[in-house]
């Protein structure tokens, strides 16, 4: 028997019959992201690492590492992510002055400054911008390391330069011995613990303070988007599409099953998330019993064992007779009755019925996927023919997108940035902003000039 898994879903293939399993939780399938409460109430949860209080990014305290592997495994989520941070790019940063028009409009007048950009040059501003602004396109929120010159030992204020810090690494702290009611520092360390070490090996910095930048000779600043009733972290637009990228990524899962080996797939079994929560309990609680340490992979092993015999039972003409015998039970949850239970679909085999659902299921995935990023579907390519959208429903959405999805994300990413502009210089009252030239359509501009006679 074969078992190929992607998260908690799997395609099972034994010479008798194969069968897609899928684990389902109501109302978002999250395989790693699960607590005892609501998966956005961690508010008010804290862990302990030595003298501090740590606030998880998540109710388990890995939401970063659950976005990447969510989007990294799934086939057109990166791509589009890309996309966005190369459109929020434009021609890359560029010193400017804020100043009003004639009109009274405000402008941007861009300038050069030779000193300010000497600094920027000499730690790679540019790797430092991308790194942050793919941060954000992932998370919505950006972590930055101030490290202040050896001058600033002999009074000489200096910020030396700024340092990406990786978002999985990072939480947000305070000092147990702090009344104050937010994180007063910043911890980095595996957060994974997958190291032994993890949990000894931690650095601690203070939390920067742009009323007084010089402060501290190495500090850290948490720059995010506000998300509604949430403390300190950014819970990112894509988290209510999770469940559409698990969809979007099955899909070419079940079409690999259905042309390697012409197998074709006879049923589809999906299985609560509650039986299987029930069982690992049983699980821990046996190993406390007989002194024995519980792993995952002991949940693992017996779901292999559990899929064999569902397999068994499912498979060949000897088995005329048997049956698997499953229960439901059901939640309240308000006015809605949320029922638990095992169900076995079969699948019917007319392949070319069952592939255009497929194709539907991953269109219809691709388009909240797009919602959910923030991106246009004609400037990701995303199309319900799988064929470029016109010119000038690009054009539009372009337009529409430099007028109205730059902006925010720019003074977040860039904010550690003219914090540090602003501490060095203050004399040039000078900022760093990304530029962008508004789009024109094709028979707007000169011949010689159009994108098909540009080479």
């Amino acid at each position: 028997m074969g078992i190929e898994y992607v998260g908690r879903d799997a395609i099972v293939e034994t010479e008798q019959v194969a069968f897609t399993y899928q684990v389902s939780e109501v109302p978002r399938d999250f395989y790693k992201f699960k607590g005892e409460s609501n998966n956005l109430d961690w508010n008010n949860q804290y862990n302990f690492i030595g003298d501090y209080y740590v606030y998880p990014y998540g109710s388990n305290n890995d939401l970063p590492d659950i976005i990447k592997e969510v989007i990294q495994n799934n086939y057109i989520a990166p791509g589009i992510i890309k996309k966005k941070t190369q459109l929020l790019w434009g021609s890359g940063p560029m010193l400017y002055t804020e100043e009003i028009s004639e009109k009274g409009k405000p402008i941007r007048r861009w300038v050069r400054n030779e000193t300010i950009q000497q600094w920027l040059e000499s730690w790679d501003y540019e790797k430092y911008l991308l790194s942050c602004a793919t941060d954000y396109n992932y998370m919505e929120g950006v972590f930055t390391k101030f490290i202040l010159s050896k001058g600033n030992r002999i009074g000489k204020n200096f910020i030396s330069k700024l340092e990406h810090c990786m978002i999985d690494r990072n939480r947000l702290a305070k000092h147990k011995a702090s009344t104050s009611i937010n994180p007063t520092h910043a911890i980095q360390t595996d957060w994974s613990f997958k190291k032994v070490n993890s949990l000894l090996d931690y650095k601690v910095y203070p939390l920067f303070d742009y009323n007084n930048p010089f402060g501290y000779r190495n500090s850290i600043f948490y720059s995010n988007m506000y998300s509604f009733c949430t403390d300190f972290y950014t819970v990112p637009d894509i988290y209510g599409s999770l469940e559409w990228l698990n969809r979007s990524t099955a899909v070419p899962l079940i079409f690999k099953a259905l042309s390697k080996n012409s197998i074709n797939l006879k049923y589809h079994i999906i299985s609560p998330q509650a039986f299987w929560e029930r069982k690992e309990n049983e699980m821990k609680a046996n190993c406390t019993l007989q002194g024995k340490t519980y792993t995952s992979s002991m949940l693992v092993e017996y779901q292999n064992k559990f899929l064999a015999k569902i397999a068994e039972v499912l498979s060949g003409d000897e088995n005329t007779g048997k049956y698997l015998h499953t229960t439901k039970t059901f939640t309240v949850d308000g006015t809605n009755l949320i029922e638990h239970g095992w169900e076995i679909k079969v699948i019917d085999q007319n392949i070319k019925d069952f592939v255009e659902a497929q194709i539907k299921i991953s269109q219809r995935a691709d388009h909240a996927l797009s919602s959910g990023i923030g991106l246009h579907s004609a400037l990701g390519n995303v199309s319900e023919t799988g064929k470029s959208d016109s010119g000038s429903e690009q054009l539009y959405a372009l337009k529409n997108f430099l007028l109205t999805g730059v902006d925010i994300p720019e003074m977040i990413i860039m904010k550690p940035i003219n914090y540090a502009i602003k501490a060095n210089f203050p004399e040039l009252k000078l900022k760093l902003g990304f530029y962008h030239e508004m789009p024109e359509k094709e028979e707007d501009i000169t011949s010689s000039k159009r994108i098909k006679n540009a080479a």
